[in-house]
């Protein structure tokens, strides 16, 4: 592996993606090319339609990616999956083509900065870390998003082991 802090991993010939959860040291090889570190993207535009927000709170976390337009969904472009992490938590929910860029998780609204990736499958992967607190969680509005690099720092590593047995989904679209 050509990049100690990357933890996914994309070949560029077929764009199959990879996690890397445990480093042994190796080069990953897909198709028979090296694939290719993951570096997310943080910018912030009027416009941006891929950055990960929080949206509203209620009995969870409600994910939507898209600032000001939700992302597209079509066959051909669509976010293929949204992530949060915090706490050595890490929660993943996979969408398909046609179905609304959002995903919603239980977890406590406790005071925490909350991690957020989703992953487009045209545009590659979208970080942005958030602060939600209790008593601005019910209320449907959470903290400022920190997206640039200076304000959160390099990408920390995600543990090795992700225990999503400890999400449970609230609402899937259909």
């Amino acid at each position: 592996m050509s990049d100690e802090n990357a933890r996914l991993y994309r070949c560029p010939v077929c764009d199959t993606v990879v996690e890397v959860l445990d480093r042994v040291g190796i080069e990953l090889v897909c198709c028979g090319p090296a694939m290719i570190p993951l570096r997310p993207r943080t910018a912030r535009t009027d416009s941006e339609r891929h950055l990960p927000l929080i949206r509203s709170g209620g009995e969870g976390l409600t994910i939507v990616v898209g600032a000001e337009r939700e992302h597209p969904m079509d066959e051909d472009h669509y976010i293929e999956w949204i992530e949060v992490s915090f706490d050595s938590k890490c929660f993943r929910h996979f969408l398909r083509p046609g179905q609304k860029p959002q995903a919603a998780f239980e977890i406590d609204p406790c005071d925490r900065e909350v991690a957020i990736q989703a992953y487009c499958n045209v545009h590659g992967l979208w970080r942005s870390v958030e602060r939600i607190s209790s008593g601005a969680f019910f209320g449907g509005r959470t903290g400022q998003a920190r997206t640039g690099e200076n304000d959160i720092g390099p990408v920390p590593p995600v543990p090795a082991s992700c225990p999503t047995r400890d999400a449970k989904l609230l609402r899937a679209p259909l």
